[in-house]
């Protein structure tokens, strides 16, 4: 088996959730999975924007995206936009990424420098301690550092709450003058009178073409407001720590376990909705009002097929 630090998680989060993807997929993402994809492929390309936004309508074309009642094309095109921008700034902070390979069995998710830094992104609805201390003890970082034995920096992107379809943040969502068109984001204090005033408008990067990344981002610079958009964490490896030493043994007894996962296993219900990437999918038959399988939901899921 191959193991990563999605399927520990997955693991961890609910036993039934690992048992049902062994097997099935779902024909829906959600818009926060939609946006790592995006993401992942913009970062390790040679043109992100681009790449961002054809990979998002590539995916929706063969995954129905999870949208509720708002517009599924506009959700789209949204995510496609901020997975640009978020990979041109990430490149042009960390320079050129590749995704770290190994040649054990073990999947790494992580983005290698050039210099050989090594980083987790993580997309954040926000940034405190209580998510610095979550995310440095889940999986997706300690399972890095006991399969790879080395160091990692845990970068965070902040993407803002979600709403309406669109995700609220400086990434997306300026203010422009309504005569000189200037884009802000923050009041820029101590320069009486270039306040906002009741005639600046709210602007998405989508609906204005003409305003270019470069200058999008520029300004973000200059507003001071880039910085807290995007937060790096070192997260050292020693090789004598005994926490290193039982995270290790840990990921062994659980790959062993995870090969009789079962899909009669209790739910865990405290994590349907916190799956890192948008709520559990296998929520259709969980919460079904009769017991039924994905086989019995063909609209929804679709089975793997078995490559071997």
């Amino acid at each position: 088996m191959i193991l990563n630090a999605y399927k520990l998680d997955v693991w961890d989060r609910c036993e039934r959730r690992l048992a049902f993807e062994k097997e099935w997929e779902p024909k829906t993402i959600s818009p926060l999975g939609l946006l790592y994809l995006a993401l992942e492929h913009a970062l390790i390309s040679d043109d992100p924007e681009q790449a961002a936004k054809d990979e998002t309508i590539r995916v929706a074309q063969t995954r129905e995206l999870d949208s509720g009642d708002h517009n599924a094309f506009m959700t789209i095109r949204h995510l496609g936009y901020l997975a640009g921008i978020i990979a041109v700034a990430l490149r042009q902070r960390l320079g050129p990424l590749t995704k770290v390979e190994v040649d054990f069995s073990w999947e790494s998710a992580l983005f290698e420098t050039a210099s050989g830094i090594r980083h987790r992104i993580e997309l954040v609805s926000h940034w405190d301690d209580d998510r610095l201390r979550a995310a440095a003890h889940s999986w997706r970082v300690v399972g890095e550092l006991a399969a790879l034995q080395a160091p990692l920096t845990l970068t965070a992107v902040v993407i803002g709450p979600q709403r309406a379809g669109r995700r609220h943040s400086y990434w997306s969502k300026g203010v422009l003058h309504p005569t000189n068109s200037t884009l802000r984001f923050e009041r820029r204090r101590g320069r009486g009178g270039n306040d906002f005033t009741r005639g600046w408008e709210d602007v998405w990067r989508e609906q204005r073409a003409e305003i270019s990344t470069e200058r999008w981002l520029n300004v973000m610079r200059s507003d001071n407001v880039l910085d807290e958009m995007i937060l790096s964490r070192e997260i050292a490896f020693n090789r004598d720590d005994p926490r290193m030493g039982r995270a290790r043994k840990d990921l062994i007894e659980i790959a062993c376990r995870m090969k009789n996962a079962s899909t009669k296993a209790p739910m865990r219900r405290s994590s349907c909705d916190e799956t890192g990437r948008g709520a559990c999918p296998f929520q259709h038959v969980c919460y079904a009002p009769k017991e039924i399988t994905p086989a019995d939901l063909v609209h929804i899921y679709r089975q793997i097929e078995d490559d071997s």
